[in-house]
């Protein structure tokens, strides 16, 4: 398994690359891959082919997935299929680098979800009945299927959440106490709220 920090975002609320802002002294994009690491996981940075020479300043050209533009897509979804192709045999977790407040126990709860059952597609959780894909596992066989569908124009949303429901999927609905790690941050009012 790869992890994967979705960094390859416009931020155009934000206003600048969510990635590369800081909190506790660390960029997001950092402190999203040291969750994924603290999994033994290794650790590559989706980004747009704009971000490609700011990010390998950071973190190097081997440690990135540049967006593969030769797929009619946009989104977490050009992220997360260029990952795969790139590396067609892994299954993914992806995590995005606005989900700031993410805590590692959470993402072990997927872990140890989909070495329990292996027969799923992807394994997320849900918020009030709503999936959160941007934080979850995409088994390679899951991705292939999605791969198919686009390569025979029969992927009619390019949404995280319609690829959702054309795969087989292991939802954790989260707790109450634990929703505000699901947050994710889309302008410099919702940082300051947490600074």
């Amino acid at each position: 398994m790869l992890g994967i920090v979705l960094c390859g975002g416009q931020s155009l609320r934000m206003g600048t690359d969510k990635g590369l802002l800081n909190h506790d002294d660390k960029l997001w994009a950092q402190a999203a891959a040291d969750k994924l690491e603290s999994l033994d996981l290794p650790v590559k940075f989706s980004v747009n082919p704009l971000q490609q020479l700011t990010y390998s300043g950071y973190f190097g050209n081997q440690q990135l997935i540049v967006d593969n533009t030769s797929l009619d897509l946009r989104g977490p979804l050009l992220g997360a299929l260029s990952a795969h192709l790139s590396n067609n045999e892994e299954d993914l977790f992806l995590l995005a680098c606005d989900i700031l407040l993410m805590e590692t126990r959470l993402l072990e709860k997927l872990i140890h979800s989909a070495k329990a059952d292996g027969t799923f597609d992807a394994y997320i959780f849900t918020k009030d009945g709503q999936q959160e894909p941007l934080c979850g596992i995409y088994k390679s066989e899951g991705l292939k299927k999605i791969i198919f569908m686009l390569q025979n124009n029969a992927l009619t949303k390019h949404s995280m959440k319609y690829v959702l429901g054309n795969l087989r999927v292991s939802e954790i609905a989260v707790e109450d106490h634990d929703y505000h790690y699901f947050g994710n941050f889309n302008s410099q009012e919702e940082i300051k709220r947490v600074s």
